[in-house]
């Protein structure tokens, strides 16, 4: 277990106020409190025996969540290990997706850019250099529009921009890889753990090697 915060608990186990309630954010212990009643009150020691208690909040993970118990002078607080692994493997996700943009563009209109780019840039590969080299520059922009933006930019010739749009498909097709397998090995391990550190370690053992 790990704490995440104080609970003041009243003489019944139940818990009045809390303070802090997310992992690897534990809250200070507070200063002021309102009581039930409205009263403002200094809160009470850590410990400290009365009508409401101060109470290290601690988070457990189950099965299920559950309601939170007292224990020992503890405010235990039980959520599911499923929202963890949903938690973590949703980092997985954000982490794979800032290491693509460091070497694509964001965007769902340049997505589809680079798409139809690459699939110009096939046809004109299919089309050989002689034919593609050939065509006007309206014959170009009609037939290629995407790719022919590039033309006297990114290289001199249609051809030209083909071929560097491909080596540069073929090789994002090997960084892409590497990215995908490095993010579905990393959600299985935390899909696979029994407990909550064993996840948390699935997810720090992850390494983004390109």
């Amino acid at each position: 277990m790990e704490q995440i915060g104080w609970s003041l608990v009243d003489e019944a186990g139940a818990e009045v106020q809390y303070w802090g309630d997310t992992a690897g954010q534990g809250a200070g212990v507070p200063d002021m409190i309102r009581l039930p009643n409205g009263d403002h009150v200094h809160c009470p020691a850590p410990g400290q025996i009365g009508p409401w208690q101060l109470m290290p909040r601690m988070l457990d993970w189950g099965a299920s969540a559950a309601p939170m118990t007292v224990s020992n002078g503890t405010a235990i607080v039980t959520r599911a290990l499923s929202d963890l692994k949903t938690n973590l493997n949703a980092r997985v996700d954000s982490d794979a997706e800032a290491v693509r943009l460091r070497y694509i563009t964001p965007g769902a209109g340049m997505a589809m850019t680079y798409a139809e780019k690459r699939d110009q840039a096939n046809a004109v590969h299919g089309l050989g250099q002689a034919a593609a080299n050939a065509l006007t520059d309206a014959e170009r922009v009609a037939q290629f529009p995407t790719l022919a933006a590039s033309v006297g930019l990114e290289a001199a010739t249609l051809w030209d921009c083909a071929q560097l749009v491909i080596a540069k498909s073929e090789a994002w097709a090997d960084l892409s890889n590497v990215i995908e397998r490095t993010r579905l090995l990393g959600k299985k391990s935390i899909s696979d753990a029994s407990d909550a550190a064993t996840a948390r370690a699935a997810y720090e053992a992850i390494a983004w090697t390109v």
